[in-house]
């Protein structure tokens, strides 16, 4: 099922696929502070805003994450930081965020 959301995603959703996905990843990694809601979870990126810098992460074990990275390469100080929306299921998600998110990007 997962894969089948990540090719049918609107605009201006696109599926995080190779370097990219890693790329994500590495960042997440980089920028969260040990206080962070995030902290210390396995997660992996499935989804990116191309207009704005908003990620769709799977928190592995359950639940998916839209993070809103600030690609400053190092951990921020503050933990509410990066901001970060929290969905039980992928259709949460689509629900919630992405068709929100397409409508308003297609006006």
């Amino acid at each position: 099922m997962l894969n089948a959301v990540m090719t049918d995603l609107l605009e201006p959703w696109i599926a995080a696929e190779g370097e990219r996905q890693g790329s994500l990843e590495r960042e997440l990694e980089r920028e969260l502070p040990l206080e962070h809601e995030l902290a210390g979870k396995s997660m992996r990126a499935l989804a990116v805003r191309t207009d704005k810098d908003d990620v769709l992460f799977e928190v592995v074990g359950g639940g998916y994450a839209v993070v809103h990275l600030t690609w400053s390469g190092r951990r921020d100080r503050n933990p509410a930081f990066p901001s970060t929306q929290l969905f039980s299921s992928l259709k949460a998600w689509r629900d919630q965020r992405m068709t929100p998110d397409h409508e308003q990007y297609s006006r």
